[in-house]
This record gives C-alpha cells, structure tokens and sequence, in this order.
C-alpha cells in the first residue's frame, strides 16, 4: 500500500508539473493597529487559519504587524503568543515588530515561526527609524519544507548587493516585507529575475504585495487576493533552471574587489596611445544612419 500511495505522489507532481518541495506560500496585508497584543495575535491568527483552507504552507505578514508601545524581546508574550497561533494551524508565519534587546538595544525585526517551534530571526541591516540600531549579519536558512529562505526587510532590498548576498548563500525564495507608499513592483521582480529566485513581499496595502517569480513575472498580486490572502505555488527546482540564476553561475569574483569599498575606487584609468612611426596613431570612426552604419 505504501508502495503505491508514493507512485501516486510521484504521478501527482510529474503530472502538474511540480516537485516534491513545492509549496504554498501567501502574503497577507494587515495594517498594524494599537491595541494589546491578545488582539494582534487573534488577528495573526485568523489569517493563519484562512491561509490554511488555501493549503499555504508559509504566510508572510508586514513588517511590524505587531505594534507594542514598550517593545519586545524575541522571547517576549507576543511570539509566544504567535508560535501558537502557527502550531494550530500548521502554516508557519513571518512577523516583524521592534525588538528590544536586554541592553537596550533596539532594532527593527523579523521572525519566522514554524510548526514544532523552531524560529528565526532577521535584523534590518539599513536602519532608517531614528532610534533604531541596524543589523549585522544576513539571514538564510534551510526550512523545514524543503527550501532555502533569506529574508530582507524594507530598505535592505533597495541595495542591490544585499539581494544577491542573499542568492549566492543559496536563497530560493526571498521575504521582502516592505513598508511606504511607493511601488516596489518593477524594483522586485528585476531582483527576482536577476537572482533567480521566489520574491515574496508582503506589505500593509494589499495594492503593494506581490510574489515574484524567478523569471520576474508577478505569480500574484491585488488581482488574486481572496479572505486577504495573496497565494502562489513556490518550485524551488524552478529557481535552479532560470536564466538568472544561471548567469549567476558565470561570475567572476576577482573582477568586483571595488564593490566591496566605499567612494570612487574604481576610476576610469584611459590607456594612453604608444606612438606610431611618423607620428601616426590609429583611429576608427562610425557614421550612424537611420537605417545602416557606415565605418
């Protein structure tokens, strides 16, 4: 029987054309409110529980979704609170708050609950909040479901150096919650199409979230939503076929030692002519036309 309950999975995915770690994942558009953190996490958790009649394995919140006036630890009430949310409904959840650290620090945060009570943490390496430290360290891990997340917050995706940092430690799929009013459409899916990889960003405005694909085409958005919940299929072996991700392949380290420096490093240094007999130098030139080049 179990030989071939397996042959009926193995028909399935070759069937719909997906593999064995595909899955679900939705963002979900909540606007933070004041209030207490019972009535946060009983609205975390009603979202959790729509994305789990869709059979999404990992909804993705915005950044701080999770609205405390004094702050929290990432072992405080709220996560807590939250990681049982997640162990009811089996959808594994990304939340952001202010974090507070016990020598005061305070950063601008993102965790990842799973079933089972593993969690993870990410701390915004571009703190633009005044009082706010910023993070210093990148965020990829393995998942329990078979995949390789990384995840940036905000600011973090507007340099195009974090998001690649983040594919070549192996992300397949990226959490992005963003914040703001300005579109991050066309900005994220040239990332997702240049790293080839999953985008998922999930934002207060549901005109604002969106899950890119690895070629850069937009898999949901506004259009799909239903119950607040924006869903896509994530096939990781996708990622690992795309153009970019191939491109990826061909780099050459020992060309970008600037990008790794700050200022105007990398000048242009025009390589002088050597003389010719009798004073000549070589030379070429183009005469562009509508329709032809003439050299």
């Amino acid at each position: 029987m179990c030989e071939r309950f397996n042959k009926a999975i193995h028909s399935f995915y070759r069937e719909s054309h997906l593999d064995a770690t595909s899955f679900r994942v939705a963002v979900i558009a909540l606007e933070s409110q004041q209030g207490d953190t019972a009535r946060h996490c009983m609205r975390i958790a009603e979202k959790l529980a729509d994305a789990a009649r869709q059979g999404v394995r990992l909804a993705v919140f915005p950044p701080s979704c999770i609205e405390e006036p004094g702050d929290e630890s990432f072992d405080g009430a709220s996560l807590h609170a939250i990681a049982a949310a997640v162990d009811e409904t089996g959808v594994a959840a990304g939340v952001g708050w202010i974090e507070r650290t016990e020598d005061g620090r305070r950063y601008d945060s993102y965790a990842i609950c799973f079933p089972g009570g593993a969690r993870v943490r990410h701390r915004m390496l571009h703190a633009t909040q005044r009082g706010l430290h910023s993070g210093n360290a990148f965020t990829v891990f393995d998942a329990p479901f078979g995949v390789r997340i990384g995840i940036l917050i905000g600011a973090d995706n507007d340099v195009v150096e974090n998001v690649r940092m983040t594919a070549l430690m192996g992300a397949t799929l990226l959490i992005a919650p963003m914040r703001g009013d300005r579109s991050h459409r066309a900005m994220l899916a040239a990332r997702a199409a240049d790293n080839g990889m999953y985008i998922a960003c999930s934002h207060a405005s549901v005109e604002q979230a969106l899950i890119a694909g690895p070629d850069g085409c937009v898999l949901a958005c506004q259009a799909d939503v239903r119950d607040g919940v924006i869903a896509a299929q994530v096939q990781p072996s996708l990622a690992g076929a795309s153009i970019g991700h191939r491109a990826m392949m061909t780099r050459r380290p020992d060309l970008y030692g600037p990008l790794a420096r700050q200022g105007n490093v990398y000048p242009l240094a025009p390589e002088t002519e050597r003389a010719r007999p009798r004073g000549s130098l070589p030379l070429s030139y183009a005469v562009v036309g509508r329709n032809r080049v003439l050299a």
